[in-house]
């Protein structure tokens, strides 16, 4: 986590705090309670963060909007207990969405912790390697803009000075310095691994992927009157 996710990170932190007027202790403080259903200080402090930012300085900073969020919270509260009342939880449909949702939830934490192996990982591989590459030099910068001067312009078509973008060129130059680092240590990986690879399933996936969504069901309604009249004016 780079330092401007960190200090992110921590202004959240901090500002959930300020909200709730309580620390890690008092989590379990119940602010609320909608008949038999508590909404307690960690479940406030969850909702804050995941608001905006600007949102969340409103919410610290004004009493009258830390209570009127507390009310929105409440009347969620109240029309999700009367969803279950009338038994909606219950319903089929319900069901196979909350299935759907589940497993969806499930592949995203099986990600998560993929990429925070990969992350760890490189880590401890490459982390020093990776600190140690040197900064691209002037003449690397340059070389880099003459090679690619005709790919290099603006949305509009404009061509963009070496002065211009040298600093964007520095830094793309470097991480393909730091990805080459990868690229070895990937291949080095590859070579003691057993690996094939299925081209005909890779591209009837890829088909699967790309292919034209099936219209036939799609119902066209009629224009209205007055629609097709302004049309032909």
């Amino acid at each position: 986590m780079n330092k401007l996710r960190i200090a992110a990170a921590i202004s959240i932190l901090v500002i959930a705090l300020a909200v709730t007027g309580c620390d890690k202790g008092t989590d379990g403080a119940v602010l609320a309670k909608v008949n038999r259903t508590n909404i307690t200080a960690a479940d406030f402090k969850q909702q804050i963060a995941d608001l905006s930012p600007q949102m969340q300085q409103a919410v610290a900073a004004d009493p009258k909007a830390r209570k009127e969020f507390l009310e929105d919270l409440i009347g969620i509260e109240l029309v999700i207990q009367e969803a279950k009342k009338l038994g909606l939880d219950k319903d089929a449909e319900f069901k196979k969405r909350q299935e759907t949702l589940k497993k969806e939830m499930e592949r995203r934490i099986q990600e998560d912790a993929k990429n925070e192996l990969f992350n760890s990982m490189l880590k401890k591989e490459l982390g020093d390697k990776i600190s140690k590459v040197p900064e691209p030099t002037a003449k690397e910068v340059s070389d880099y803009y003459t090679k690619n001067k005709d790919k290099i312009r603006t949305a509009v078509g404009k061509q963009i000075s070496l002065k211009e973008i040298e600093p964007q060129l520095k830094t793309r130059l470097l991480q393909e310095k730091r990805r080459e680092l990868y690229l070895a240590y990937a291949k080095e990986l590859r070579a003691k691994a057993k690996i094939t690879v299925d081209d005909k399933a890779l591209d009837a996936a890829m088909t699967a992927a790309t292919q034209t969504p099936d219209l036939s069901s799609l119902q066209i309604t009629t224009a209205p009157a007055k629609a097709k009249e302004d049309t032909k004016k």
